[in-house]
C-alpha cells in the first residue's frame, strides 16, 4: 500500500542537500554527494516503477495480473521470491496477492469505495499468496488474481539504491521513500507523532555502516475516515484497527522492514511481538488509544 507523506524527518552527517522527486507514488529523497548517482537512483526507482506498479497497465505486474504466465525480469522474480518467503514467514498476514481488494476492491488511489461485507467475501478467496507460483524466472499466478506490491516494493526500492551506492563507494548516504529509509554511515531519524502531523514521538539514532527502519501507520492513507486506512488484512478483507503507526528497525534489509511493517499491522500483538523479537527487530508500537510499545535496539542503534 502506498504511503504517500513522509513519515520520518531524517538527519544525515552529510553536507550535501537532500534531493527530491516522485516515483511509486511518492516522494523519494536521496541524500548522497554525488549528485550523478542521485539521479542514478531516481532511475532506479522509475524503472522498477515501471516493472512492479499495478496502477500501470503495461508494468510486467499488472501483465501478470492480466495473463496469468509470464516470464518476468529477474528483479521482479526476485521481489515476487522475497513477498511469498515473508507471506509464509507472516501466516498469510503479508500478501501480495492482495491487489484484488486493495486495487480492485477499495480502489486505493484510483475508484476509491468502501465495500460491503457481501463484496468482500465474494473477492477474499482470491487473496492467498498460494496462487502465485515461481518457476526460475517464470512466474505463474492463478485466475482472477491480482498482485500489489505496495507493501514491500519501496523497501525493496531502498535496498538496490544503496547497494548501487556501495558498489560506487559510497559510505554515507540515505535514501527515503516515505516510510521507508536506509542510511549508510551515521544518521539520526525523528519518527513522527501520528496523532500530530507537525510532531515528533521519538528519536533513532544509528552510527552503524548500514541501517534501516520503516513505517506503517493508518494516518495518511484512508477513504473518508482512520476506519477505512490502506492497511488491509489479507485474511479478513478489512482495515486494521488497532495501531496508528508501526515502526521497525534493524541494521539491514529494507524489503524484509517494509514488508513485516504490513503485516504487524493485522497480526494478533502477541504473536506479531514474538516474531520480531526472534528476528532481533526492533520496534515501536502506537496505538490508537496513544499506548506505545518499544524493543530493545541492538548495539550502535540509539533510541529517545
Amino acid at each position: 500500500m502506498k504511503k504517500l507523506l513522509f513519515l520520518f524527518v531524517f538527519i544525515s552527517l552529510l553536507e550535501a542537500a537532500p534531493r527530491t522527486q516522485i516515483h511509486m507514488g511518492t516522494l523519494i529523497n536521496v541524500q548522497v554527494d554525488d549528485e550523478n548517482l542521485s539521479d542514478a537512483v531516481f532511475e532506479l526507482f522509475r524503472n522498477l516503477d515501471n516493472r512492479l506498479s499495478t496502477y500501470k497497465s503495461d508494468s510486467e505486474i499488472s501483465r501478470l495480473s492480466t495473463k496469468g504466465d509470464l516470464l518476468v525480469d529477474p528483479t521482479t522474480t526476485e521481489v515476487l521470491k522475497r513477498s511469498l518467503e515473508i507471506s509464509a514467514l507472516t501466516e498469510g498476514a503479508f500478501d501480495v496477492t492482495i491487489g484484488v481488494l486493495t486495487h480492485g476492491l477499495y480502489g486505493f488511489g484510483t475508484a476509491e469505495h468502501i465495500p460491503s461485507s457481501n463484496e468482500i467475501a465474494k473477492k477474499l478467496p482470491k487473496v492467498n499468496y498460494k496462487r502465485l507460483l515461481l518457476k526460475g524466472n517464470h512466474a505463474h499466478l492463478e485466475s482472477n488474481t491480482t498482485i500489489d506490491l505496495g507493501g514491500i516494493a519501496k523497501g525493496y526500492a531502498v535496498d538496490l539504491s544503496l547497494a548501487l551506492l556501495e558498489r560506487h563507494g559510497i559510505k554515507k548516504g540515505v535514501i527515503a521513500a516515505s516510510g521507508d529509509i536506509g542510511c549508510l554511515g551515521e544518521c539520526v531519524i525523528d519518527i513522527q507523532d501520528p496523532f500530530h502531523q507537525q510532531g515528533k514521538i521519538a528519536t533513532v539514532s544509528s552510527t552503524l555502516s548500514r541501517f534501516a527502519i520503516s513505517t506503517s501507520g493508518n494516518y495518511e492513507r484512508y477513504i473518508k475516515n482512520k476506519k477505512n486506512n490502506h492497511l488491509i488484512d489479507p485474511r479478513t478483507g478489512k482495515s486494521e484497527q488497532k495501531y496508528a503507526s508501526i515502526t521497525l528497525i534493524d541494521s539491514t534489509d529494507n524489503t524484509r522492514l517494509d514488508a513485516l511493517a504490513t503485516a504487524v499491522s493485522v497480526m494478533e500483538e502477541t504473536k506479531a511481538i514474538k516474531l520480531l523479537d526472534s528476528l532481533k527487530i526492533g520496534y515501536i508500537l502506537i496505538y490508537n488509544d496513544g499506548r506505545i510499545i518499544k524493543s530493545m535496539l541492538s548495539e550502535g542503534i540509539t533510541l529517545k
